[in-house]
Formats: structure tokens, C-alpha cells, sequence
């Protein structure tokens, strides 16, 4: 605010007053250095962050649980509000039942023997794959399907940065096949 007052001051037109970005951020370190810890802690219990200074603290969960009622019955309100075919209880809403757990994280030891087992099972696996008999022949691919196919590379082409270089020579290649289908 000084630098606005320095300004006027010098004969500024407050109407010509403009702070750029940097202004902006020396500004917000100067104040955020005025701000104290007593300022926090009064917006804090302003908010209800922390409890009043005056709360006997030995009863102090039966203010939280009052806290968690009054949360409890908005939201309850809230899910009542959407008219819901199946609408459920606020409380079970928020809890989710363990038979629904979809993930569990494995302990170090059961990832250790899980790596062992997938690389034990992929050596024989490899060994397997080198036994195959590779005589499968692949399928019989025709102009229009390789053409179709292109214009999808093309399209995802398009969408990314600096690919015009690659864009004319997928252009090419389907030029190429175009002539192959007229003949």
C-alpha cells in the first residue's frame, strides 16, 4: 500500500494505479509476514477449527460428536434432497463395509514371493514359447481395413504436438495403398 501512497504522493492519478504480477507477489510476502500465530488461532477458532478458549477440554468429544450430528443430519438432508430411488443412510454413505474393500496392500514379504513365482513361471514360460510351432498364419489384412487404419493413426496424429512430419508420411503410405486398391 505504500508503493500506492508513494505514488499519489509523486502526483499519480489514482485511476493509472496498475500492479503488475511481481508487485502483486512482494505484496502478499509483506503481509503474510505481518500475519502472527494469535491471528491464525482466532480464525481457527472463529471457524470452529479449534475449540474456544474457554471449552473444558474434559469434554471436549461430547462438543465433536454434537459437531458430527449437526454434519450427519445436512448431509442426510442433502442425499433426502436428490429424491433418490434407493436412497441410504447418511452413516452408511460415509462407511464403507469391509466385504466392499476392493484393494488390499500386500505386505513386502507377499510381494517378494509373488515376484519370485511370476519370474520362475515366466523362465518356463519363454522355454514353452521357443517349443511353440510358429506355422499360425496371420490373417489375410484387405486395402480398405489398412486405409481405415491409417486415418485412425492420422486422426491420433492430429492430437499430438509437432507430428506434422509424421502426419505426411502416414499421407503417403495411404496414397500408396489407394493406388493399390485401383489396381
Amino acid at each position: 500500500m505504500r508503493w500506492m501512497l508513494r505514488y499519489v504522493e509523486a502526483g499519480g492519478h489514482t485511476e493509472d494505479l496498475r500492479m503488475d504480477v511481481l508487485q502483486t507477489i512482494r505484496y502478499i510476502i509483506q503481509v503474510w509476514d505481518e500475519v502472527n500465530a494469535e491471528i491464525i488461532c482466532n480464525c481457527w477458532c472463529h471457524t470452529k477449527i479449534l475449540p474456544d478458549a474457554n471449552v473444558d477440554l474434559r469434554n471436549i468429544s461430547e462438543d465433536i460428536r454434537q459437531c458430527e450430528d449437526l454434519v450427519l443430519n445436512d448431509l442426510a438432508d442433502a442425499l433426502q434432497g436428490l429424491n433418490l430411488p434407493y436412497p441410504m443412510q447418511a452413516e452408511k454413505f460415509l462407511n464403507i463395509s469391509e466385504e466392499n474393500v476392493i484393494y488390499k496392500v500386500p505386505k513386502d514379504d507377499q510381494i517378494i514371493e509373488e515376484l519370485v513365482y511370476l519370474f520362475k513361471n515366466a523362465n518356463k514360460e519363454d522355454i514353452e514359447l521357443e517349443e511353440m510351432d510358429d506355422s499360425n498364419k496371420s490373417s489375410i489384412i484387405s486395402v480398405n481395413i489398412a486405409i481405415n487404419s491409417l486415418e485412425t493413426v492420422c486422426i491420433f496424429l492430429l492430437q499430438q504436438d509437432n507430428a506434422e512430419e509424421y502426419i505426411k508420411l502416414v499421407e503417403k503410405i495411404e496414397k500408396i495403398f489407394k493406388v493399390k486398391k485401383q489396381t
